[in-house]
């Protein structure tokens, strides 16, 4: 009876050995020592960092953060160690990872210079826009009033105008009544100006992205007339085929100013 006893205690002291053993490797931390740290000196270079770079004090990933940086912070390098991590004088030395450094600054590429890119694109879904536009609308302007350096279409009467969007012509304002534009450039407000009730309604525009992507006009008040700054959008464009045929240089000059 005393040996089964004595048996029994023996188990259950070695489960509980087990238990704390378990529980010790599941509580086990991170090693806080660097894994790597032979560094490669390198001649001093310039590079930028990319959005939220942690900077740490040695070139481990799991040793804490000394700071993050803002996007395209210029970072004097001069060594790389063998794990992959920049060596960097920021008032002393620390370490970046090398995935968060970039050698040049490449701003994002604006609407203007994909439209340039891709000219032939831009100018044949104009050129398609303005043959369906053709039998309602004579003439038409070609007007950047969104700021993004692409000109916009205006019929002729001021009811519709389109914008030039992942390769083809969408429209940001449709009215019913039609609106003689003027264009603050200075400001850049569009003022619209249509007539109800015998009276002329002057209204001021902006560009909304809220609901699509590539904007649409809407009205944010009523306006006052417009000053010397707000010149009328003139329709000094001919819709025809020798105009159409005319595009891509027409949009050229426009875009390369």
């Amino acid at each position: 009876m005393k040996r089964q006893k004595g048996s029994i205690l023996r188990k259950l002291k070695l489960c509980a050995a087990l238990v704390a053993a378990a529980a010790s490797v599941a509580v086990m931390k991170p090693p806080t020592t660097a894994l790597a740290f032979n560094v490669t000196p390198i001649e001093m270079v310039e590079m930028y960092t990319t959005s939220g770079t942690p900077v740490y004090a040695t070139p481990d990933v799991f040793s804490p953060v000394v700071v993050y940086l803002e996007r395209f912070t210029n970072v004097r390098v001069y060594g790389i160690t063998d794990n992959g991590f920049y060596q960097v004088d920021l008032n002393g030395t620390f370490y970046i990872p090398g995935p968060f450094m970039v050698s040049q600054i490449q701003p994002a590429k604006t609407e203007k210079q994909k439209a340039l890119e891709d000219l032939e694109d831009f100018a044949e879904a104009y050129r398609m826009q303005l043959e369906f536009m053709e039998s309602y609308s004579s003439s038409f302007a070609l007007v950047d009033v969104t700021g993004d350096g692409i000109p916009e279409i205006f019929d002729a009467e001021g009811k519709e105008i389109y914008t030039y969007y992942d390769k083809r012509p969408v429209m940001i304002y449709y009215s019913e009544n039609p609106v003689k534009f003027y264009y603050s450039k200075n400001e850049n407000k569009l003022l619209g100006k249509y007539t109800w009730n015998k009276k002329d309604i002057w209204e001021v525009y902006y560009r909304d992205t809220s609901l699509l992507p590539w904007g649409q006009f809407k009205c944010i008040g009523v306006a006052t007339s417009p000053t010397k700054d707000a010149p009328v959008i003139t329709r000094d464009y001919t819709n025809n085929a020798e105009t159409r045929a005319d595009l891509y240089n027409i949009l050229k000059n426009k875009l390369s100013l």
